[in-house]
């Protein structure tokens, strides 16, 4: 079950190697640094500069992961390089370090692409505990978060092009075919097929590409046979199967005959199907071993696609012409952390999730409202529960308002990461029921392979269009926020939610700041943008009507 992780997103070692620049021109602070990073965030390959220009020339003559720069160089400034930078690479993760911090420094530093701003008094404090070391987690969080954008993007590439196929192409034994020779010709496969369902469970070949004479050799009659192909394991699981030769794998020694002549070193096998049957399986074959995490992630969209696009003629629609929706998912998981809670308390009582952030921790910040009469032992219930930390509890007549830092992987946080609205979330007899807006319905199939990878019970009840009323007549919430970054709406929720506008304020930039793990500088700065841009939409859109 998903929610059985152990490890927070941010503290986990990266599965990938990062090669990071760090440069400053304090020669002490930089080896203390780069031994720091050495000792906590082994993944990260360390390459150091003591000035402007050795750092943009390194910067310029080598591929990097990260780029760590002191705001203060003896020849010139971080936000010079970081013009550089974000020249060639615009999403490339940049953290600014200074001990000069101060708001025009930041304002200036964000509004030029900054991915950090990070006080250099905050980086000396792993120095000492280097157990607790906040610079190697916010490190690793920018890069995951750059490198799950670039997957992002190399998806939405790869959807493109099957956008041109479905458009140009009508017969499907074409666009099998067409599919093979896509992902052959660009991903380096020595060979890929695609195989439907016949009768008595009969795989049909229905195209293949550049291993023709290793799959005719295959038993495809659906009787259990030749199991040491990942795909025919695949079709038979219902899950990815993988396949390498000399691996611990019980079908190593079979698999290393049969694809004996053949340039196949690993092979990868995922079932085709969605919600109502599974109906085919796609096989590819590579030189490269080990299959790579990035591998299997493209080649499940990649099934996925086949799915959706060859079984329903909406989808093909979809693809073609993207447009914003409304969803409402059900996920039905009695052992996820807040359901289970909520299964603690009376029937009786109305429990809502009122708003999600990013905690600075890694985990996730709920603002929960349980309305009704609660049981004294509620707090016993929630010291109890597996996987949920007390944040703070405010308490009224008639309700409560709690706030936990919840474990990742949740359904909110895997929704967030496809850049979902929350606009209400609720928890009652067992089932978490999530509604909220898409920017795009293109992520709608991903997003639900991604819930139902951790949540196996995961059920899309509704999907509505956004564009069913006229945005000159009607603004909905979503449109208002849609052009605040997912950082921002949480920021200005948690402002408003937890009574920084109020007066006198309930709690103050710096407490606020903390809850996110940002500087203060940097939490304010991300505020007013949010502000200015929700400004410019309502009363542009004014000027329009």
């Amino acid at each position: 079950m998903g929610t059985n992780a152990t490890q927070h997103a941010g503290t986990a070692s990266l599965a990938t190697p990062a090669k990071l620049l760090l440069i400053d021109d304090d020669t002490q602070w930089l080896s203390l640094t780069s031994d720091l990073l050495a000792e906590t965030a082994p993944d990260f390959d360390v390459v150091t500069a003591t000035s402007l220009a050795t750092g943009r020339q390194q910067f310029t003559e080598s591929a990097f992961d990260c780029v760590v720069c002191d705001y203060r160089l003896a020849d010139g400034t971080g936000l010079e390089l970081l013009s550089t930078v974000r020249a060639s690479h615009p999403e490339l993760p940049f953290v600014l370090v200074t001990s000069h911090g101060d708001e025009s420094v930041a304002a200036d530093a964000i509004n030029k692409g900054v991915t950090d701003y990070i006080p250099k008094e905050l980086i000396n404090e792993d120095f000492d505990d280097p157990d607790e070391s906040i610079f190697g987690t916010q490190l690793r969080k920018a890069v995951r978060s750059y490198r799950d954008r670039r997957a992002l993007q190399q998806e939405r590439e790869l959807k493109t092009t099957a956008v041109d196929l479905l458009t140009t192409v009508s017969n499907q034994q074409d666009l099998y075919r067409q599919f093979c020779a896509l992902l052959r010709d660009n991903y380096s496969y020595g060979g890929v097929w695609i195989g439907t369902i016949g009768a008595g469970g009969r795989i049909i070949p229905r195209a293949i590409s550049g291993c023709e004479t290793y799959v005719q050799a295959l038993d495809l009659a659906g009787n259990g046979n030749d199991r040491f192909d990942p795909a025919i394991r695949a079709l038979e699981t219902d899950t990815v199967s993988v396949a390498a030769v000399d691996n611990a794998d019980p079908w190593a020694e079979q698999w290393t005959a049969a694809t004996t002549g053949f340039d196949f070193e690993a092979g990868i096998g995922l079932p085709i199907g969605d919600d109502r049957m599974q109906f085919g399986v796609l096989g590819a074959y590579t030189a490269q071993t080990p299959i790579t995490d990035e591998q299997r992630d493209l080649l499940r969209e990649f099934a996925c696609l086949i799915s959706y696009t060859v079984r329903t003629d909406e989808w093909t629609e979809s693809l073609i012409a993207e447009e914003p929706v409304t969803l409402e998912i059900e996920v039905d998981a009695p052992t996820e952390p807040l359901i289970a809670f909520a299964d603690q308390l009376s029937t009786s009582i109305e429990f809502s999730i009122s708003s999600v952030a990013e905690h600075k921790t890694g985990k996730l910040l709920y603002t929960v409202e349980v309305t009704g009469s609660v049981p004294d032992d509620c707090q016993e219930h929630i010291t109890a529960a597996d996987y949920i930390e007390p944040y703070d509890t405010t308490e009224t007549a008639d309700s409560h308002t709690y706030r936990f830092l919840v474990t990742p992987p949740t359904p909110e946080s895997i929704a967030r990461e496809y850049g979902m609205q929350f606009e209400t979330i609720t928890v009652d007899d067992g089932l978490r029921t999530i509604t909220g807006y898409l920017s795009t319905d293109s992520v709608v199939p991903n997003l639900l392979a991604d819930l139902r990878s951790a949540f196996e019970h995961t059920t899309l009840t509704r999907v509505t269009s956004a564009m069913t009323q006229s945005r000159a007549t009607t603004t909905t919430t979503a449109q208002l926020l849609d052009p605040l970054t997912t950082r921002q709406r949480e920021i200005l929720s948690q402002a408003y939610r937890t009574g920084y506008f109020e007066e006198p304020r309930a709690i103050n930039a710096t407490e606020l700041a903390d809850r996110f793990g940002i500087a203060r500088a940097t939490f304010t700065q991300h505020l007013r943008s949010a502000q200015r841009k929700l400004f410019a939409t309502v009363f542009d859109g004014e000027e329009q009507q």
